[in-house]
């Protein structure tokens, strides 16, 4: 899954010299996050807040045929476009840091339009959760300048490749990555992960001009 993100450090600097020289007093920072998705199951996360975040809304450009899959803790909830819409959709909501299976006919570009949310709380219970970065951030799952996850001891991450899912483990005080960075494995602008915890806490993640 390739990404391209509209959401730059430059435009972010701009912003906020802007503010400084200017009395800007709003600080929305908008754009939007294409998704180059292959045919079949994709593993993705929304990191832009539109509207209440409904489904329809967030993959609006989505082909007809597409089904997603939202993972509720248990198993697994899904929604089918059919002509412009998802079917059954009403309550099948996509916030900022939430992941989703997303099954298309054909290889598509996807396009997630909105704000960045600036205060975001992700709640990871016991056990496997499909979660992402809820800001439009790469990096390491455990930079605090980038992702940001504060992890506990036997803590799992299982990141999907298109046919299967890679584990990385976290074993005292590190995570345990093939090339031995311990802030963990990568995790990509849009990119959905599952995230396996024994222990329930929120995952905050702010952002600051």
């Amino acid at each position: 899954m390739n990404t391209k993100s509209l959401l730059l450090a430059a435009v972010v600097a701009a912003l906020g010299t802007a503010s400084a020289s200017a009395q800007v007093t709003s600080q929305n920072i908008v754009g939007y996050i294409r998704l180059s998705l292959g045919k079949g199951f994709n593993l993705v996360s929304n990191q832009l807040k539109n509207g209440n975040n409904n489904i329809n809304t967030v993959l609006s450009d989505a082909p007809e045929g597409t089904v997603a899959y939202k993972w509720t803790g248990a198993s697994f909830t899904s929604v089918e476009k059919v002509g412009t819409e998802f079917e059954g959709a009403a309550a099948f909501s996509l916030n900022p840091g939430e992941g989703v299976f997303v099954n298309v006919p054909a290889a598509t570009t996807v396009t997630l339009i909105g704000e960045v949310s600036l205060a975001n709380s992700v709640a990871l219970k016991s056990g496997f959760n499909l979660v992402g970065c809820p800001l439009p951030l790469a990096g390491r799952v455990s930079d605090p300048a980038t992702v940001g996850m504060t992890a506990v001891d036997d803590d799992k991450i299982y990141q999907w490749s298109g046919s299967s899912f890679a584990s990385t483990e976290f074993i005292a005080g590190a995570w345990e990555t093939a090339d031995g960075n311990k802030d963990g494995p990568v995790i990509k602008v849009g990119e959905g992960f599952f995230y396996s915890t024994t222990s329930a806490r929120n995952y905050v993640r702010n952002f600051a001009l």
